[in-house]
């Protein structure tokens, strides 16, 4: 049955939606990039704030999120190999 079913990140809109949030997302960094830099300029290095924080981290998440949707995009939900190392062992009964 799952060979005739399409995986929802296959479709046109899906692969389209994902390149958009992607880009979406790294706009959203790039402005929060700009803001936490004029925060940065008007503060003393000592005087950080965990508002100054708060938008280092979503200037690094929005970046690695948007990067990772723009440009692998529906690839991150293809299956990977696992070493035999790191698979589970069967159940013993």
């Amino acid at each position: 049955m799952e060979v005739f079913m399409k995986k929802w990140q296959e479709t046109l809109a899906a692969r389209l939606g994902l390149r958009i949030g992607g880009a979406m997302l790294l706009v959203i960094g790039w402005l929060v990039a700009v803001r936490l830099h004029c925060l940065v300029q008007t503060t003393p290095a000592r005087d950080a704030t965990s508002f100054m924080i708060l938008l280092a981290a979503l200037t690094f998440i929005c970046g690695s999120a948007g990067s990772a949707l723009l440009f692998v995009g529906p690839g991150l939900w293809e299956p990977v190999e696992v070493s035999e190392r790191w698979q589970r062992l069967p159940d013993r009964d």
